[in-house]
């Protein structure tokens, strides 16, 4: 007889799968990994999961903007373009490493960053650590409030 997959694999799946596209919808991913950690689900395992989709959801994201969006949109006026692209280049880590913070639009961010030809190598250092601070902050702190309150699902 052929095990079926258990509930914890699915939401492993669920997680990955929200936290991959996150450009495209407003879900959160907090639920989900609440669920997980009551479930007794190794927090590394988690917190692996949540950086490593999150991460390359927006390595996706900064290439659609860098090669397919700038395609697909023309941009008329060279000189506000200009003076965007110099203000990401200043201020972009920032908020860069601010985005994965901000509700809804701050996975847009990563879109931004590549239309406005961000630097790929430091764009990839700066949301990296963003992912991962958030990602670890994300798997602690839910796991403490569940702790805290002794809330089982």
């Amino acid at each position: 007889m052929k095990q079926l997959p258990s509930v914890t694999d699915y939401l492993l799946l669920e997680l990955f799968l929200v936290n991959i596209t996150a450009v495209f919808h407003p879900i959160p991913a907090e639920p989900t990994i609440a669920l997980l950690l009551d479930q007794n689900v190794d927090p590394w395992l988690i917190l692996l999961v949540v950086i490593v989709a999150s991460f390359l959801g927006a390595l996706v994201s900064f290439a659609i903007g860098k090669f397919g969006l700038r395609r697909i949109v023309p941009f008329q006026d060279s000189e506000r373009n200009r003076r965007v692209q110099q203000w990401f280049r200043k201020y972009g880590a920032a908020l860069l490493l601010a985005s994965p913070w901000i509700p809804f639009a701050g996975d847009f961010i990563s879109l931004v960053a590549g239309l406005e030809d961000y630097d790929p190598l430091r764009f990839v250092s700066v949301i990296l650590a963003a992912k991962i601070l958030k990602g670890v902050a994300l798997v602690y702190f839910i796991s403490f409030f569940l702790e805290l309150s002794g809330l089982h699902f």
